[in-house]
């Protein structure tokens, strides 16, 4: 197996300045002074709804500097530039100089990296960030897939993967469970439903893991109970998936003994000991 792996779909936006911490901090579920050279702030950017945009994890290389790894990161630096108005900010988008990934050795990695752990669950490979031109990459195409059945088989959501952009919410994708949310902190946008959904426990519909044998189901699949939607297949793996899933309409099927069925795959609900099932 690969040492190391890139993320295809993701990349690196700076963000600088004096103003850089303030502008962060007014649009995110975290404030980003908890992240430093080797310490991440995992977050995420919302709609004014609360509707999931992107997920984030920002390390600080040096003071005053801000580098986030993201999804789609023009996309990212063209929203970001939308709030910054009269901000000291610069925004760069130096995706083409710098490569997002994992690395299961970081001892593979050149000393121009950086490396952090996933704050996400402590048994993922460490995530980095490197300049491109330091890497020697293998066939990334077998190395991601290996990454992603890891990750899979864990139960741990890639949100720019497992949710679907301004239709979703985060507390739907576990981000709450994994930290992904600061419920002391100051306004940001979408805050307002966000702290809704958490103090009313309006919470119904979660990504979950579930297991299958044989051919994966299709991304967005329905999954049926006796004919009634309890939920959609999300991304999956060998045997393993992730499903976003209405749990009150599964769990209520499953006691009827209806089994849950997305096309002609049978699946079975398997939530991650983490995970806080809703009632």
């Amino acid at each position: 197996m690969a040492d190391i792996v890139s993320f295809p779909k993701r990349g690196l936006v700076c963000v600088s300045g004096p103003d850089a911490a303030t502008l962060l901090d007014g649009l995110l579920t975290h404030n980003v002074e908890g992240a430093g050279p080797e310490a991440c702030v995992y977050t995420a950017m919302l709609t004014p709804q609360g509707k999931f945009l992107f997920e984030l994890f920002i390390t600080v290389p040096e003071v005053g500097t801000y580098w986030i790894d993201v999804s789609e990161p023009a996309s990212f630096a063209k929203r970001l530039s939308l709030y910054r108005l009269r901000s000291k900010v610069t925004i760069e988008d130096k995706s083409e100089a710098f490569v997002v990934g994992a690395a299961w050795q970081t001892s593979a990695l050149p000393s121009s990296a950086m490396s952090y752990p996933d704050p996400r669950n402590a048994q993922l490979p460490h995530r980095f960030i490197a300049p491109r031109a330091d890497l020697a990459l293998g066939d990334d195409a077998v190395a991601f897939q290996a990454y992603e059945q890891e990750r899979l088989s864990l139960g741990v959501p890639d949100l720019g993967a497992d949710l679907l952009v301004e239709k979703d919410f985060i507390l739907e994708g576990l981000m709450d469970e994994m930290g992904g949310v600061d419920f002391h902190k100051g306004c940001y946008v979408g805050q307002e439903m966000t702290s809704r959904m958490k103090r009313r426990t309006t919470v119904k519909t979660k990504l979950c893991r579930v297991r299958f044998d044989g051919a994966a189901p299709e991304f967005e699949t329905p999954i049926l109970a006796d004919g009634w939607e309890v939920g959609r297949m999300r991304s999956t793996g060998a045997g393993v998936g992730l499903a976003l899933i209405r749990f009150d309409r599964a769990q209520k099927a499953i006691s009827e003994g209806h089994e849950l069925r997305a096309g002609d795959q049978a699946v079975q609900l398997d939530p991650l000991d983490w995970m806080v099932v809703p009632a």
